[in-house]
């Protein structure tokens, strides 16, 4: 089993079609026996995905042609012996505007089995705005 931690420059979506996007990927990460989250910031995506190491690379290849992001740079690729949110097929984490609001829901969100690294990357990524 795998973990990935990628992040993107999105084309310009509005909420609405980012919350369609995860429940689809809902649907399809179920299948797949994939679990877990994304954080959009208005500007840029990052995602946690977690499950069998075929699964995870198809489904990369897929998230690279996908024209509703650009320049994905993967993060973190490595082995788990646990998966850190194995009940989210694929979870969105909001980011509200108030700074220290958003601080509070993400640190209370982010899986307590998450890598310190991986850990790390979400806090700094849900707090550059």
């Amino acid at each position: 089993m795998r973990r990935i931690v990628y992040i993107s420059t999105s084309s310009g979506l509005p909420a609405e079609e980012v919350d369609r996007l995860v429940e689809s990927a809902q649907r399809n990460n179920a299948e797949r026996e994939i679990t877990g989250f994304l954080l959009y910031n208005g500007r840029n995506f990052l995602q946690l995905i977690e499950g069998p190491k075929a699964a995870l690379m198809s489904l990369m290849a897929t998230l690279a042609r996908d024209p509703r992001h650009s320049g994905m740079l993967t993060l973190i690729d490595e082995p788990i012996e646990e998966r850190s949110c194995p009940t989210w097929s694929m979870h969105r984490m909001h980011l509200p505007f108030d700074v220290a609001l958003r601080r509070a829901n993400i640190d209370a969100e982010i899986p307590a089995f998450i890598s310190p690294e991986a850990r790390q990357l979400v806090q700094n990524f849900a707090y550059l705005n």
